[in-house]
């Protein structure tokens, strides 16, 4: 009787841990954001250029993505040229002027505060959300 009563209760600790191993990865599925939720977070801050964060800022609204150089820290206004970019598939595409259009896969980490576009898997470009706590997944 106690052996079945042990066998039970293995039994139901095996479908209790397949149950929750199921619904961990369905939790993983949709944590993935779409192109248009990586755009909306990138409208939703301001981005220092990985290396010279004390220096150069992006910032995206409304399709057009603007550069800002600072001293220190200090940013005043934008450059004048603004590129725009888009959609494309899931792709976000940045057309730098003429012919000049690239189009990047879009991954964010450490609670959506760095971003990396990448070509082909190579990482172009990393850029850090202003105001944020990124130091504390690169340090």
């Amino acid at each position: 009787m106690k052996s079945l009563y042990n066998l039970i209760v293995f039994i139901g600790i095996i479908i209790l841990l397949g149950f929750s191993s199921c619904s961990s990865n369905e939790d993983e599925l949709s944590k993935e954001l779409t192109i248009e939720d990586k755009i909306e977070l990138l409208e939703k801050g301001d981005w220092l250029l990985k290396g010279l964060e004390k220096n150069v800022k992006h910032t995206f609204k409304s399709g057009k993505r603007s550069t800002f150089y600072g001293i220190d820290g200090v940013f005043t206004t934008p450059i004048p040229r603004t590129f725009d970019y888009y959609k494309t598939n899931e792709k976000l595409t940045i057309n730098y002027g003429g012919s000049n259009i690239k189009s990047y896969e879009v991954e964010f980490s450490c609670e959506n505060t760095i971003v990396s576009f990448f070509i082909n898997k190579e990482v172009l470009q990393v850029l850090y959300k202003e105001g944020s706590n990124y130091k504390t997944c690169i340090e």
